[in-house]
């Protein structure tokens, strides 16, 4: 197995953009025809700052509600917008999206932008509700979520958590049918990284549902257009070795592996493409030049014994197999590399051994990254399975910076049967790895 990371629905660090200050009082550029209506709603709106509960704030948005009813029919677009606004306080949200299309409908252009605010504030809610729904294991909730946010401002990110869901979910053919609405949006300004996650995803489930024409199709427009996204190549290479344009496929791999313009990130997924594409031996080349960008990455390192070895090479990496078993002494993984080498490489006894000594272990290890986050800030994950361990445990990482010199260390204690544990470390230098030691308890 191939490790890719974790692709999970996550909470954006986003600040709501809404103020409760009410909607008059704007720039001298952009100015509404007053409303008695709205004015008594938006004086109500201004409570809000006051409110101590959850129930309080409902109270006023119902207030406010009540005195925009009056004349809910007006043209005055102020009246639309003020609407949008209660209904995103009531949690109507179709509604609420019925009022901002209609505003937009009426606005003048110089206060389109007011629209646009509140469209963010309610797309903001709506993705943070879907994560918090997903969390819980709420799938459905999660869905509507995420696809009502996209009605508010449409995002590759809500796009993107609704297809997996989608596909998690079983339907494979709802998920193709959002990654191409999220391609469709034509949204500017785009991330980067966001698009070219869509158009994988779009990719992979055309080829699960035998439409590799369309997926052809989907990858020859995307290169069209960035036509330097090595990732996408070799998607776009493993789609046409599958359906037998083995030249072509072939052209690529060759090209890719010529570049030395990669990052080791880069090189990874180079390296995924390959081994998906049972390409092992390139999937070993290109996984060695993620370990030369980063020789402390822990998925560059397990990645190239695991190619190494499926391409009948399992000599070289024994060392570096032993390796991993010291950094990561209770990972599952790299017990089972250190065997399958070990044992490829016909020293069968060393091999009998080294599986015997896993099992004797407390705990396994069946998952241990370290992910980079924002402004320096760092998130280690760890899910393991509880053998003979019992009571509160602690064991101790230390982080390494490019130069593999130890930069900061952390003690963590957990609980023998949680099955997993977080934290978040904090480094003013770049850190390119890490390991752990002995867990104590």
């Amino acid at each position: 197995m191939v490790r890719t990371g974790a692709r999970t629905a996550t909470a954006a660090a986003l600040a709501s953009i809404f103020t409760s200050a009410g909607l008059f009082g704007q720039e001298q550029e952009c100015q509404f025809e007053p409303n008695s209506a709205a004015a008594t709603a938006s004086e109500a709106i201004q409570q809000l700052a006051e409110a101590a509960t959850a129930a309080d704030s409902l109270a006023i948005f119902m207030e406010a509600w009540e005195a925009l009813e009056a004349d809910l029919d007006s043209d005055n677009p102020v009246v639309a917008l003020l609407g949008a606004q209660i209904q995103m306080g009531l949690g109507s949200f179709p509604d609420a999206v019925e009022f901002l299309d209609r505003y937009e409908a009426t606005a003048s252009p110089e206060c389109l932008m007011h629209g646009d605010a509140q469209r963010y504030n309610g797309w903001v809610r709506l993705y943070n509700q879907g994560v918090t729904a997903y969390s819980a294991s709420e799938n459905e909730a999660a869905l509507d979520a995420f696809m009502l946010a996209n009605d508010f401002k449409p995002d590759l990110r809500t796009y993107s958590n609704a297809a997996l869901l989608q596909s998690q979910m079983g339907d494979n053919a709802g998920a193709i049918e959002t990654y191409q609405a999220a391609l469709a949006a034509d949204i500017p300004d785009a991330d980067p990284e966001a698009l070219q996650s869509t158009v994988r995803g779009l990719g992979d489930m055309l080829m699960m549902e035998d439409r590799g024409d369309e997926a052809v199709q989907t990858y020859s427009d995307y290169l069209a257009m960035y036509p330097d996204d090595v990732v996408i190549q070799i998607q776009y290479a493993g789609v046409l070795a599958d359906r037998g344009q083995t030249e072509e496929s072939g052209a690529i791999y060759a090209t890719t592996l010529q570049r030395t313009d990669l990052s080791y990130q880069q090189w990874l997924e180079v390296g995924v493409g390959f081994y998906n594409a049972q390409n092992f031996e390139d999937a070993a080349t290109a996984f060695g030049n993620a370990r030369q960008g980063n020789p402390y990455n822990k998925e560059a390192r397990e990645n190239y014994v695991n190619a190494s070895i499926q391409s009948g090479r399992p000599g070289p990496v024994v060392a570096l197999a032993d390796s991993l078993t010291q950094w990561y002494p209770y990972d599952a993984l790299s017990h089972q590399l250190h065997f399958q080498a070990l044992g490829r490489a016909n020293m069968n006894e060393r091999a009998m051994e080294v599986m015997g000594e896993e099992q004797q272990l407390p705990i396994s290890v069946t998952f241990a990254q370290m992910a980079a986050a924002a402004n320096g800030r760092y998130i280690v994950q760890v899910s393991f399975t509880n053998r003979t361990a019992a009571g509160t445990l602690q064991v101790t990482f230390e982080f390494l910076d490019a130069a593999g010199q130890v930069v900061t260390e952390q003690t963590h204690a957990f609980e023998a049967d949680s099955g997993s544990f977080s934290f978040e470390i904090q480094s003013d230098v770049p850190l390119a790895g890490f390991r752990y030691g002995t867990i104590e308890g």
